[in-house]
């Protein structure tokens, strides 16, 4: 008996699935390092900026702003902080994660109501580079910390690597060992 002979006896399309589920695991494979990758380093800034010093900063002015890109129905918050670091003026700007539809800026506009001009707002300054800056929380919409959302799609990655692996483990053809009698 031929090692291929225990191939031969399957239907020609397993041979197709076989390929398919092959190249989401090697595609979900990538994917699980890729996410892991980025969420280290994501973990790591995040923790690295929750120690930055914190001071108060003043709302110099805060708007929606419309997208300058090719969908100009969107819509992001510009803010513009002033602080003061030791006798050193600082200015930043800052704005919010991504941009929605205006239909749905109405947590923008809160934010925004919340904080007007002359408001005072807690910021982390980098060390390193005083006009680097970051919203304590409250967070504005879209910003504050990802890794959590990061980590819940390394584990969904991950699951579905082993669940692949598992599934091709399975469908894989054994090699029958030819008697010798």
């Amino acid at each position: 008996m031929n090692n291929q002979d225990a191939v031969r006896g399957r239907p020609a399309w397993i041979g197709l699935v076989m390929f398919g589920i092959l190249a989401l695991l090697a595609l979900f494979g990538l994917g699980t390092i890729f996410v892991g990758v980025i969420t280290a380093v994501q973990a790591w800034q995040e923790h690295a900026q929750e120690h930055w010093p914190e001071v108060t900063a003043r709302v110099e002015k805060c708007y929606l702003r419309q997208s300058s890109t090719r969908k100009r129905d969107r819509y992001y918050i510009s803010c513009r902080f002033s602080y003061q670091i030791g006798f050193e003026q600082n200015e930043a700007n800052v704005y919010s994660g991504p941009s929605v539809l205006w239909a749905f800026t109405g947590p923008y506009q809160e934010w925004i109501d919340a904080h007007p001009v002359g408001s005072p707002i807690a910021v982390r300054y980098d060390p390193a580079n005083h006009k680097k800056i970051v919203l304590a929380p409250p967070y504005m919409p879209g910003k504050g910390p990802h890794t959590p959302d990061n980590v819940k799609l390394l584990i969904f990655s991950a699951g579905s690597f082993a669940v692949l692996l598992l599934i091709t483990r399975v469908m894989w053809p054994r090699v029958v060992p030819a008697r010798t009698s």
